[in-house]
């Protein structure tokens, strides 16, 4: 048995951003970027400490002065600067917090369909292999004399039609591995949810829920 924290995780991001998409706290907002922050320096993700500033940081300039420019409350404009920053730390939760491959192991075991978990695990088990024939397909275009640039839907099209020719490969590779779409799977690692994250998660909503009247 393996405690997880990635589907108690996700609802909390799920359930906050649904808050705070309907709510007027700036200090909702501010708790939750902050949360973000925090959590992000105990992981030591220092690439996603410095997106949560920068991602956000034109939009969300862009959108106060307009709200302050044209708008009819200076709280609007503070109301959604702090939103976007918080949309972009819950984003950032998510790319950084989840274990995706042990959130969908997690949701199989809790009776979701095999077929809909193993194809999306696919998916994410042939990214490198995707980034790899982006670069080939680039590479092959530029011998050409034709460069593709990450804007040129080309690129992505070709990139597309070539996943394709990969499907029966890894269909031929999962039915050699023994995956029977009404068969009873045995799961190597058996997911509980982690008490305590659930208890801090609980905690940490029940905080948002005061904030939201601030």
């Amino acid at each position: 048995m393996q405690a997880t924290h990635s589907f108690s995780l996700m609802v909390f991001v799920l359930l906050v951003t649904i808050e705070i998409s309907f709510t007027q706290s700036i200090w909702l907002n501010i708790f939750i970027f902050g949360l973000a922050v925090l959590y992000l320096l105990f992981l030591k993700k220092w690439g996603g400490l410095l997106a949560v500033f920068l991602v956000p940081l034109i939009p969300a300039f862009a959108t106060f002065w307009s709200i302050y420019l044209h708008g009819s409350s200076t709280y609007q404009a503070w109301l959604l600067f702090t939103r976007t920053f918080s949309f972009a730390a819950l984003g950032m939760i998510l790319v950084f917090g989840i274990d995706l491959e042990e959130l969908f192991l997690f949701l199989e075991q809790k009776r979701v369909p095999a077929t809909f978990i193993y194809g999306i695990l696919v998916v994410i088990h042939a990214m490198p292999d995707i980034r790899r024939e982006v670069v080939s397909i680039r590479e092959a275009s530029l011998l050409r004399g034709k460069p593709l640039h990450v804007w040129s839907p080309m690129l992505y099209v070709k990139t597309i039609l070539t996943a394709f020719t990969w499907r029966d490969k890894y269909t031929e590779a999962m039915f050699s591995r023994g995956f029977d779409d009404n068969g009873i799977r045995v799961p190597q690692h058996r997911f509980y949810l982690s008490k305590k994250s659930i208890a801090l998660l609980a905690t940490l909503f029940i905080i948002c829920q005061i904030l939201v009247f601030y």
